[in-house]
Protein backbone atom coordinates (compact mmCIF):
# COMPACT_ATOMS: atom_id res chain seq x y z
CA UNK A 1 0.00 0.00 0.00
CA UNK A 2 2.91 2.45 0.73
CA UNK A 3 4.27 2.29 -2.57
CA UNK A 4 0.75 2.62 -4.60
CA UNK A 5 0.66 5.84 -2.21
CA UNK A 6 4.14 6.78 -3.44
CA UNK A 7 3.26 6.21 -6.63
CA UNK A 8 0.01 8.21 -7.07
CA UNK A 9 1.56 10.89 -4.83
CA UNK A 10 4.67 11.02 -7.85
CA UNK A 11 2.57 10.85 -10.61
CA UNK A 12 0.20 13.46 -8.48
CA UNK A 13 3.01 15.64 -8.35
CA UNK A 14 4.16 15.35 -12.29
CA UNK A 15 1.05 15.93 -14.06
CA UNK A 16 0.83 19.09 -11.39
CA UNK A 17 4.19 20.51 -12.98
CA UNK A 18 3.22 19.78 -16.29
CA UNK A 19 -0.31 21.17 -16.06
CA UNK A 20 1.77 24.81 -16.09
CA UNK A 21 1.72 25.25 -20.19
CA UNK A 22 2.80 27.97 -21.31
CA UNK A 23 1.92 29.35 -24.86
CA UNK A 24 4.50 30.37 -27.03
CA UNK A 25 4.86 34.07 -29.06
CA UNK A 26 4.34 35.13 -32.82
CA UNK A 27 5.73 38.31 -32.94
CA UNK A 28 5.93 41.00 -35.48
CA UNK A 29 8.64 43.57 -35.67
CA UNK A 30 6.61 47.33 -35.95
CA UNK A 31 9.67 49.47 -35.03
CA UNK A 32 13.69 49.49 -34.74
CA UNK A 33 16.12 52.66 -33.15
CA UNK A 34 19.29 52.85 -32.28
CA UNK A 35 21.76 54.70 -30.01
CA UNK A 36 23.80 55.72 -32.89
CA UNK A 37 23.31 59.17 -34.40
CA UNK A 38 22.64 59.44 -38.20
CA UNK A 39 23.41 58.90 -40.68
CA UNK A 40 23.11 55.39 -39.53
CA UNK A 41 24.00 52.25 -41.80
CA UNK A 42 23.11 49.97 -38.91
CA UNK A 43 19.72 51.66 -38.35
CA UNK A 44 19.30 51.19 -42.26
CA UNK A 45 19.69 47.61 -42.36
CA UNK A 46 17.49 47.14 -38.82
CA UNK A 47 14.81 48.53 -40.51
CA UNK A 48 14.09 45.78 -43.45
CA UNK A 49 13.39 44.38 -40.50
CA UNK A 50 10.41 45.85 -39.80
CA UNK A 51 7.19 44.24 -40.94
CA UNK A 52 9.17 40.51 -40.78
CA UNK A 53 7.71 38.20 -37.69
CA UNK A 54 10.02 36.16 -35.31
CA UNK A 55 9.14 33.44 -32.56
CA UNK A 56 9.35 32.97 -28.87
CA UNK A 57 9.76 29.34 -27.45
CA UNK A 58 8.31 30.14 -23.95
CA UNK A 59 9.30 27.72 -22.03
CA UNK A 60 12.92 28.48 -22.93
CA UNK A 61 12.85 32.10 -24.19
CA UNK A 62 14.65 30.93 -27.32
CA UNK A 63 13.57 33.41 -30.63
CA UNK A 64 13.79 32.28 -34.01
CA UNK A 65 12.96 34.14 -37.35
CA UNK A 66 14.03 37.90 -37.96
CA UNK A 67 15.15 38.48 -34.88
CA UNK A 68 17.22 35.49 -32.60
CA UNK A 69 18.41 35.92 -28.40
CA UNK A 70 20.38 32.50 -28.91
CA UNK A 71 24.18 31.90 -30.66
CA UNK A 72 26.20 30.54 -28.47
CA UNK A 73 24.44 30.25 -25.07
CA UNK A 74 20.87 30.09 -23.90
CA UNK A 75 18.70 32.51 -22.59
CA UNK A 76 17.74 32.95 -19.09
CA UNK A 77 14.18 33.18 -18.28
CA UNK A 78 13.69 36.17 -15.55
CA UNK A 79 9.83 36.06 -15.62
CA UNK A 80 7.51 33.72 -17.68
CA UNK A 81 4.84 36.96 -17.27
CA UNK A 82 1.59 36.56 -16.30
CA UNK A 83 -1.38 38.78 -15.37
CA UNK A 84 0.25 40.96 -13.15
CA UNK A 85 4.35 40.63 -15.12
CA UNK A 86 6.01 41.30 -18.78
CA UNK A 87 7.85 37.84 -19.95
CA UNK A 88 11.55 38.51 -19.82
CA UNK A 89 14.53 37.06 -21.03
CA UNK A 90 18.65 37.76 -20.83
CA UNK A 91 20.44 36.13 -22.77
CA UNK A 92 24.74 36.99 -22.58
CA UNK A 93 27.21 36.37 -25.13
CA UNK A 94 30.93 37.37 -23.74
CA UNK A 95 34.23 36.53 -25.56
CA UNK A 96 35.27 33.77 -23.37
CA UNK A 97 32.04 32.06 -25.16
CA UNK A 98 33.10 32.28 -28.25
CA UNK A 99 31.60 34.92 -29.62
CA UNK A 100 35.64 36.55 -30.84
CA UNK A 101 36.39 40.18 -30.50
CA UNK A 102 33.79 41.25 -28.27
CA UNK A 103 30.48 40.57 -26.01
CA UNK A 104 26.34 41.12 -26.91
CA UNK A 105 23.50 41.29 -24.72
CA UNK A 106 19.95 40.71 -25.54
CA UNK A 107 17.17 41.54 -23.70
CA UNK A 108 13.00 40.87 -24.51
CA UNK A 109 10.12 41.81 -22.62
CA UNK A 110 6.72 40.88 -23.49
CA UNK A 111 3.63 42.60 -22.07
CA UNK A 112 1.85 39.42 -20.89
CA UNK A 113 -0.30 41.41 -18.38
CA UNK A 114 -1.92 43.24 -21.24
CA UNK A 115 -5.33 42.47 -21.97
CA UNK A 116 -5.67 42.65 -25.62
CA UNK A 117 -4.57 39.79 -27.35
CA UNK A 118 -1.86 41.72 -29.08
CA UNK A 119 1.08 42.24 -26.23
CA UNK A 120 3.47 44.85 -26.95
CA UNK A 121 7.18 43.85 -26.76
CA UNK A 122 10.49 45.47 -26.65
CA UNK A 123 13.83 43.18 -27.84
CA UNK A 124 16.98 45.01 -27.49
CA UNK A 125 20.38 43.76 -28.99
CA UNK A 126 22.91 46.00 -27.52
CA UNK A 127 22.09 49.55 -28.76
CA UNK A 128 19.37 48.67 -30.87
CA UNK A 129 15.73 48.45 -29.68
CA UNK A 130 13.40 46.71 -31.92
CA UNK A 131 9.35 47.04 -30.65
CA UNK A 132 6.26 45.26 -31.93
CA UNK A 133 3.16 43.37 -30.76
CA UNK A 134 3.22 39.20 -29.77
CA UNK A 135 0.41 36.91 -29.81
CA UNK A 136 0.03 33.30 -28.19
CA UNK A 137 -0.17 30.70 -30.22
Amino acid sequence: HLMNRLLIALLLTAFNTSAIAYSDYRCSIKRVVTAQPPPNNTLKLYETLIGKTFTVERSSGIMAGALKNSYLTMPQIIDRGSKDNSFKAVTTLRREDGSGAGTNIYTLVINEYESSEQKSFLFSQNDTVFFGTCESD
